[in-house]
C-alpha cells in the first residue's frame, strides 16, 4: 500500500479508503489508485485479504468418485456451482466425499466458508457430523432424516411416477425401470431410492407389473437385455431409464437389432437433457435441471451465510416432461 500511495502521489490513508471502501474519495483519486495497482502489477494476498474480510470468500464442495457416479453429469453440476458462485465474488474448493473425515477438517480449519454435499445416501453416516459444523452446509438430496440441514434437490419421486403414467397414457402396459445396479456397499443414493419408489407407487396405480432392470453401461449386456427382454417376447413396450451412462448404448442396440421406437416400444428417460439429445437419438423424458439445482444450492448456502439464524428450509424443484422422439404423440 506504501508503494501504492507513493506511486499514485496520495497518502496511505486514502489508498486505505480506496481499496476498504469505508469512506468516499473523488473519482480522479481513486482512478489515479487503480492506474498505480495496474502499473505495479498489485494483487491483494488471499491470506491477508481472508482476515481483513473474515471470510476466505470460497464455498467447499464434496463431490462424489464412485466408479457408479457419471463423470460428466458431476461436472456439470461443478460447472453450475462456479457460475452461482462467481456471480457472488466467491470461489469453489472441491474436496473427495468419499473422504469425510478430510472434508471435515477443510471446514473445521476454516479454510471454506461453508460447504455443499453432494451424492447424499438413505441414513447417511456424514449427516450428525456435518450438523455439528459450525459453518452453514447445505445438502443435495433428500433423505428422510436431514439433521435439521438444508437439502435442495430435484423431485425424483414426481419425476418418475410421471415418466410412467406418460407412457401409460401413449399405450404402453409393461413398463421396465432401467438403471445402474445397487452399490456394492449397500447404501443407495437418495435421488435413486426416490425414484424407484416414484415408479413403484406409478406402477401400482396403474396395476402394471413393477419390473426393475438392473444393467451395467456395457454394450454387450445392454445389447443382450434388448434381445431377451425386448424383441424374444418378454412384451416390454415401455421402458423408463434412470440410467445415464446405458442411455445412449441403449439407442444404439434399438438400432442394430431394428426395434420400433416409439411403436412398439415407448423410451422415456430421468436424465439431463443434454444426455437425452445427444447421441442415437432424441429421448423423450423428464430433464434433470442442473443448473437450476447447482444455482440454488449457493443461493440457500449464502443466505446463509449472510444469516446464520435464518430458519433452515428445504427446496424440491419440480419436474417437467418433454415429449421428444421415442413416445407416441
Amino acid at each position: 500500500m506504501t508503494d501504492i500511495a507513493r506511486e499514485a502521489g496520495v497518502s496511505l490513508s486514502t489508498v486505505s479508503y480506496a481499496l476498504s471502501g469505508k469512506r468516499p474519495i473523488s473519482a480522479e483519486t481513486r482512478e489515479r489508485i487503480q492506474a498505480a495497482i495496474a502499473r505495479l502489477e498489485y494483487h491483494p494476498a488471499a491470506s491477508a485479504r481472508a482476515l481483513a474480510l473474515k471470510r476466505t470468500s470460497l464455498l467447499g464442495v464434496a463431490v462424489p468418485q464412485r466408479e457408479a457416479v457419471d463423470a460428466h453429469v458431476i461436472m456439470a453440476f461443478v460447472s453450475s456451482f462456479l457460475a452461482a458462485a462467481h456471480e457472488q465474488d466467491f470461489d469453489i474448493l472441491l474436496v473427495t466425499a468419499e473422504d469425510h473425515a478430510r472434508t471435515l477438517r477443510v471446514v473445521d480449519e476454516g479454510k471454506v466458508d461453508a460447504l455443499i454435499v453432494m451424492d447424499l445416501v438413505e441414513d447417511d453416516p456424514r449427516i450428525p457430523s456435518l450438523a455439528r459444523l459450525t459453518r452453514p452446509v447445505v445438502l443435495i438430496g433428500y433423505p428422510d432424516e436431514t439433521g435439521g440441514l438444508t437439502c435442495v434437490d430435484f423431485d425424483f419421486l414426481a419425476a418418475a411416477e410421471d415418466a410412467v403414467h406418460q407412457m401409460h397414457r401413449r399405450g404402453s402396459q409393461r413398463i421396465a425401470m432401467v438403471t445402474s445396479p445397487a452399490s456394492r456397499e449397500g447404501r443407495t443414493p437418495t435421488y435413486a431410492h426416490r425414484a424407484r419408489l416414484g415408479y413403484t407407487r406409478a406402477c401400482r396405480d396403474l396395476g402394471i407389473p413393477v419390473e426393475i432392470v438392473e444393467i451395467a453401461a456395457d454394450l454387450e449386456e445392454v445389447s443382450t437385455f434388448v434381445a431377451a427382454e425386448i424383441l424374444d417376447g418378454a412384451g416390454h413396450d415401455g421402458l423408463f431409464v434412470h440410467h445415464e451412462r446405458a442411455l445412449p448404448l441403449l439407442g444404439r442396440a434399438f438400432a442394430a437389432a431394428g426395434v420400433d421406437c416409439p411403436e412398439a416400444v415407448q423410451v422415456v428417460a430421468l436424465a439431463p437433457k443434454l444426455v437425452a439429445t445427444t447421441g442415437p437419438w432424441d429421448v423423450s423424458g423428464v430433464d434433470l435441471p442442473i443448473a437450476t439445482i447447482g444455482r440454488t444450492a449457493v443461493t440457500m448456502l449464502l443466505e446463509h451465510l449472510a444469516d446464520r439464524e435464518a430458519p433452515r428450509r428445504s427446496r424440491l424443484l419440480s419436474p417437467t416432461f418433454q415429449a421428444r422422439g421415442t413416445t407416441r404423440g
